[in-house]
């Protein structure tokens, strides 16, 4: 009875090995680009920016659980409701400051201008008459004020770069950029480093705010057009 069972095994064997394959060559592909099929070099290029409807400002509400030390605990407590506080009253000066600047402009300018210089494209401000297109999605962007330790800048975001004219996607990244905004303090002391932050927080000025956010729409800028220099360096040098 065995060897029938035996031979129905070997004669599956090479279906399976063959759907083995398939499947691992299916997954290699997947996450691979297209830069190589296009000429770039005279074409033109465009920027086109999708924002979010506002920067954020995240909090985090006190926690007592983490402390044994009563006194600590206290300590705690009220480190964290002024931090609460302090980035209440912080949020309306981002809403201000976000306000004054053309976001969109400024992340496709300085993003249409590298990646311009990487590709060897000629940069355009017009999406309809350019061969390329390069879209920027901002998912979410503000600050991050959770840590004990300092205030960071972030921004989640994703770029694409199309053919235009067939709408083909030739490469796409997505980046998490990350920026310190209040200065960063290492103590050993158990007294929390949110007393810092909410202490800058409350310092800092709408034309602060204004460049804080300026800086972010650079550095996500960076970040996009980085990763899209070494993609076309792994291509150019091979």
């Amino acid at each position: 009875m065995s060897t029938p069972s035996i031979r129905r095994k070997g004669r599956l064997l090479p279906v399976i090995v063959a759907a083995v394959a398939l499947a691992a060559s299916l997954v290699s592909c997947g996450g691979g680009h297209h830069l190589a099929e296009y000429p770039f070099a005279s074409r033109t290029l465009a920027v086109v920016y999708i924002a979010p409807p506002a920067p954020e400002l995240l909090t985090s509400y006190y926690d007592l659980t983490n402390s044994q030390n009563p006194v600590e605990a206290v300590v705690r407590a009220g480190a964290d409701v002024a931090r609460e506080k302090e980035g209440r009253r912080a949020n309306a000066r981002l809403d201000s400051a976000s306000a004054r600047i053309d976001i969109p402009a400024i992340l496709a300018q300085r993003t249409l201008q590298r990646a311009s210089r990487y590709l060897g494209t000629r940069p355009i401000t017009d999406e309809n008459q350019a061969d390329y297109l390069m879209e920027v999605r901002m998912e979410r962007f503000g600050i991050n004020a959770k840590a004990d330790e300092a205030a960071y800048l972030f921004t989640y975001a994703e770029a694409v770069l199309l053919d235009r004219r067939t709408g083909r996607e030739i490469w796409n990244i997505n980046v998490h950029g990350r920026d310190r905004l209040t200065p960063y303090v290492q103590s050993t002391s158990p007294i929390p480093g949110s007393v810092i932050t909410a202490s800058t927080l409350g310092s800092v000025s709408v034309a602060q705010f204004q460049g804080a956010l300026n800086q972010l729409m650079d550095y996500s800028s960076n970040l996009i057009t980085d990763e899209l220099r070494a993609a076309l360096r792994d291509v150019r040098n091979k």
